[in-house]
């Protein structure tokens, strides 16, 4: 169990604690394509609010990735899983950690708020009937929105609310999948479609089928736990920011209750959670060296600090963290933020326009070469490079 203590156990600076996050994270040194889904849930998940964003997540901690092999995943295979998590937005997840959320969700259950409830116009037990309805109209078998939309409406006798599902995008289809009664299924086409996650992953995953899951704030513990072995270094507001849910006394209920022990380790100046077994590994860090491509919404990206010089040069910081939740595409140099990058162009030529922030050395742009030529790789298509210097 944590304890805040005078004297913190180690303290270092974000270039070593960067350096143990890439490591951890198989950015530093990559793996290969067979530990897909291993990687997934070594990440705790990885950002698809943008799926193309996250299979580039996955590319770039994994030689020799196919587009064809999260497809797999997800379709064939059934080891991975699509479906709004953290934060409300869309996650790739392992099944165990879909099932892990599902618990600990209900530490974060925003229908229950008052202010959401006026937002979408509807009363709690509107949206528990929804929920209900989803879970109980859902199979195995994969249906369009616009289906579900139809069915649902005509459960709840209720044409308003099938206008509702047809909107909103994750609105209303949010609470049945925080309660473990949706998750997203092949897309036909162009047309997303959903299935129920217990019937499709063939074990339990709702809610409402394991009474004896355990505590929510037991199940939350274990993520963070699982969270810290990867993103090393977290304060209790960046531990926050990631679960979605900035109430302090959420945090450090689950921080007291987490299965490993951790200690605090001062980074910079600021107070951050470390696992006691990895203070070694953190001490023998050395700092990152070489150039990596970073997606859009990257884990990496999403769960740094903010405003750290050292880091990413403030000035540039609302190019990167941009309104509405967007998390700009980034290259990372020798284990800081250097520049953004974006692809332009047609579907089978294109151009990676980088924008550099400084100068860097003289061995750099090679590097970012090879990295161009690894995405080129991926999405199967012809890259050329058009670099800029932005002050």
């Amino acid at each position: 169990m944590p304890r805040a203590t005078a004297a913190p156990a180690l303290a270092t600076d974000w270039s070593h604690v960067l350096a143990l996050r890439l490591a951890r994270q198989h950015l530093a040194d990559r793996t290969t394509p067979e530990h897909l889904v291993d990687v997934v849930g070594e990440m705790v998940g990885l950002h698809a609010q943008v799926m193309s964003s996250a299979e580039l997540q996955a590319a770039a901690r994994i030689d020799g990735l196919r587009r064809d092999d999260i497809r797999d995943a997800l379709a064939d295979h059934r080891s991975l899983v699509k479906a709004w998590s953290f934060r409300g937005t869309l996650h790739l997840l392992t099944p165990d950690d879909l099932a892990d959320f599902v618990v600990a969700s209900v530490t974060r259950e925003r229908w229950r708020e008052e202010v959401w409830l006026r937002y979408v116009e509807m009363t709690s037990e509107q949206v528990e009937a929804l929920i209900r309805a989803v879970g109980n109209t859902l199979t195995d078998e994969p249906i369009t929105r616009a289906r579900l939309a139809d069915a649902i409406a005509g459960n709840l006798t209720d044409t308003a609310m099938g206008t509702k599902l047809r909107t909103g995008w994750g609105t209303f289809l949010g609470p049945p999948a925080q309660r473990g009664e949706l998750a997203f299924g092949p897309p036909q086409g162009q047309n997303v479609t959903f299935v129920h996650p217990s019937k499709w992953l063939r074990r339990p995953i709702a809610l409402a089928e394991r009474p004896n899951a355990g505590e929510p704030i037991d199940a939350l513990a274990r993520m963070i736990a699982r969270f810290l072995a990867t993103f090393p270094g977290s304060s209790r507001d960046m531990i926050g920011r990631w679960w979605g849910a900035a109430r302090a006394g959420l945090v450090n209920t689950a921080l007291e209750r987490l299965p490993v022990d951790v200690a605090e380790v001062e980074v910079d100046g600021l107070r951050t959670w470390v696992r006691t077994v990895d203070i070694p590994a953190l001490e023998a860090a050395e700092p990152f060296r070489g150039v990596r491509l970073l997606p859009g919404f990257d884990p990496f990206t999403n769960e740094l600090p903010r405003r750290v010089e050292s880091i990413l040069p403030v000035v540039h910081h609302d190019d990167v963290y941009r309104t509405a939740g967007w998390v700009t595409p980034l290259v990372l140099v020798d284990g800081r933020i250097g520049g953004t990058w974006e692809i332009a162009g047609s579907t089978k030529r294109g151009v990676v326009n980088v924008a550099r922030w400084s100068s860097w050395r003289r061995a750099a742009p090679p590097e970012l070469e090879a990295e161009v030529d690894r995405v080129a790789a991926f999405l199967n298509r012809r890259l050329a490079i058009e670099t800029s210097t932005v002050d």
